[in-house]
């Protein structure tokens, strides 16, 4: 299919109501949300971008003072609404515990809990977990008609994919159970005598953790036994709100091979998860001047200048320095035109030029969401 008959991410981005952006660090993916989330604001829809990468790209981005864990207003001129927030780990477990905790004297215990501060701080899986909490929320809410997600790089994007599946494997309903019997405040003792495999999975907590009182595994699980209870069902609702025609993947890259090899490997990636790739943002690409090869010659290029520049040395090293950027950008093509090659036809292109400042307030989102709205 030519690139003129393919859709344009604007087109994918109208048609579905979750968009997640995915790709390796530093290739602008974040700025690419932003201006994604510029775009259905714009079209007038109530529109909220969440970054669960760590970086505190995104308030830049969108030329804000700062982003927390909850909407923040982004104020621009547009037919509908921007919102933006950035998932901070330890405040999204916090209110899931002000949320369930049945009363404040049970809430303050949970607050002090050594198991439950391990858990909402470091313990692994746990931020992945939050955000596909913080993704259901938002959905339910009904206050949006488009959700953009700005996921950390690719690796930790797939760490995101499998985070429903995961959690609810490490948190079903036996290990419940387990956590939750009173003798389990008695020690390892009275576990091992109860059962093996529970004091195995136990001693995997503790190292993973770092917390060896079980009493508090136990008074955690139990004070918290409301959130787990919809766990199953809300772990399914989201994957099955990631698979449905609702979502759209966007895989943002730049023309350099080892982020396309990157690339590549989060394309299978999405395949195994039964998602659909919708979209591939090709960003900071270099473009050619032309095709003509004897005007492209050092020394044509030189003489070229010669009105200009009066300095010989000084019209040389322009010269080789405007070769070395056509070079780049050849390979950049070369590149990019392989890896088109590999997608379906139903995949929107958009390629983004390599601007000559960064984008980092609406005037720049705004330049780039341009480029959003022509087939690449």
């Amino acid at each position: 299919m030519s690139a003129g008959s393919r859709k344009s991410i604007a087109d994918v981005v109208a048609g579905h109501d979750v968009v997640v952006c995915a790709g390796s660090g530093g290739v602008g993916k974040t700025t690419t949300a932003a201006a994604i989330g510029l775009l259905g604001a714009t079209a007038g829809r109530r529109t909220i971008v969440l970054t669960i990468d760590p970086a505190k790209r995104l308030a830049d981005s969108l030329g804000i003072a700062e982003l927390g864990n909850r909407p923040t207003p982004v104020p621009v001129d547009v037919k509908g609404s921007l919102s933006a927030m950035m998932l901070d780990q330890k405040g999204a477990w916090d209110a899931l515990v002000e949320r369930y905790a049945e009363s404040d004297e049970v809430r303050q215990r949970i607050f002090a809990n050594a198991f439950y501060q391990n858990l909402s701080g470091t313990f692994a899986g746990s931020q992945e977990y939050m955000a596909i909490e913080q993704l259901s929320q938002l959905k339910e809410s009904g206050d949006y008609d488009l959700i953009v997600v700005d996921t950390p790089p690719t690796h930790h994007a797939l760490d995101f994919l499998d985070a429903p599946s995961r959690l609810g494997n490490f948190l079903d309903r036996r290990v419940m159970r387990w956590f939750v019997r009173p003798y389990m405040s008695a020690g390892w003792s009275g576990l091992r005598v109860v059962n093996r495999t529970a004091g195995a999975l136990l001693r995997r907590l503790e190292d993973a953790t770092g917390v060896s009182a079980l009493a508090d595994v136990s008074e955690f699980f139990n004070a918290m036994s409301a959130l787990f209870e919809g766990w199953d069902e809300r772990v399914k609702r989201v994957e099955e709100l990631l698979r449905s025609r609702q979502s759209a993947f966007l895989l943002v890259a730049t023309p350099e091979e080892q982020v396309l090899s990157e690339a590549e490997y989060f394309c299978s990636k999405v395949e195994e998860h039964s998602i659909a790739l919708r979209g591939v943002v090709f960003n900071r690409v270099q473009s050619e001047l032309g095709s003509d090869r004897q005007s492209m010659e050092e020394d044509a290029i030189v003489e070229a200048l010669g009105r200009a520049v009066t300095s010989a040395a000084t019209r040389r090293r322009l010269a080789r320095n405007f070769l070395r950027y056509e070079t780049q950008a050849r390979g950049d093509q070369l590149r990019i035109e392989s890896f088109r090659d590999q997608l379906s036809p139903a995949v929107a292109v958009a390629t983004i030029p390599n601007f000559e400042e960064d984008l980092h307030d609406v005037r720049g989102l705004r330049r780039l969401q341009d480029f959003l709205g022509k087939p690449g």
